[in-house]
């Protein structure tokens, strides 16, 4: 991207030391990704990865500039500000790269990341899909995430992303339907086109599929979350879907797809989350 995009400011890498299959970057999270007084845990997976793919570069290995998977495991919570990342390429071959990072804040790891990178160009083979998209109104028909409690008061995130949630949400108007389903229509605010980085944000930036269950809003935060990245999104609108099956003593499983605006699967994702009690 251009840089002039907020999302790509505040995802800049700045490599630090270390060549080859061992470098040391940094990073310095925007305030502006917040839910409440904590970055979004989707927007720091695409900072990581950002900081991932330029390292893959710098390896030698520039036939791999997309992530395809990625797992980040959420070990404390991070904040607004420098962090420093220990990169690791595991393994470079004809087809993927492996790299391993840890996300290291006040001398203390926040995320470990796991990743494989590829080139989504060059994926040929054969393609079964009985999936469909997420059945929505029109944006204009939907409601705004903004505009709703969706986002706690102090939240910075609501001005960088422009999500329009299914008219039938019940937990908009008190009245939660028991399914643990969001839909949702997402781009960015300022006008960014989604690309894959982009897309490892997008699959975090629903509400929490349990507001559709709890009687009140509360912290949510991840235990683990990966992403899948099947496709480069086409220009204008992602359809976004998450769904939960299993809530059961305040842990459950948050499942999404992503599909661009020509009807196609981009993303796929599942995370482990927690219900705080309390707050």
């Amino acid at each position: 991207m251009d840089g002039h995009h907020q999302f790509d400011i505040d995802t800049q890498a700045r490599h630090v030391s270390g060549e080859g299959d061992r470098q040391r970057w940094a990073v310095t999270l925007g305030s502006g990704w917040n839910i409440g007084d904590k970055p979004n845990g989707g927007y720091i997976l695409a900072a990581i990865a950002e900081v991932l793919g330029q390292a893959v570069r710098r390896s030698g290995a520039p036939q791999h500039p997309h992530p395809l998977t990625i797992t980040g495991h959420y070990l404390r919570p991070s904040t607004s500000g420098q962090a420093k990342l220990d990169v690791q390429i595991l393994r470079t071959g004809r087809t993927f790269t492996t790299v391993h990072s840890t996300f290291v804040q006040g001398d203390k790891p926040r995320l470990h990341v796991l990743a494989t990178y590829g080139d989504l160009a060059s994926q040929r083979g054969p393609t079964l899909q009985t999936a469909v998209p997420p059945e929505l109104p029109p944006p204009d028909e939907c409601i705004s995430r903004k505009d709703t409690d969706g986002f706690p008061p102090d939240s910075s995130m609501g001005a960088q992303v422009d999500v329009r949630l299914h008219p039938d949400t019940g937990w908009l108007t008190g009245t939660p339907r028991g399914v643990g389903e969001s839909r949702a229509w997402i781009r960015f605010a300022d006008g960014r086109p989604a690309d894959p980085v982009a897309l490892l944000f997008f699959a975090d930036a629903l509400p929490p599929t349990v507001f559709d269950v709890l009687a009140e809003r509360t912290w949510v935060p991840t235990v683990e979350f990966t992403v899948h990245v099947r496709a480069q999104p086409a220009p204008g609108w992602i359809r976004a879907v998450t769904r939960t099956r299993h809530l059961v003593d305040g842990r459950f499983e948050e499942d999404g797809e992503l599909w661009d605006s020509e009807g196609r699967l981009v993303a796929m994702s599942r995370q482990l989350a927690m219900v705080m009690q309390g707050g």
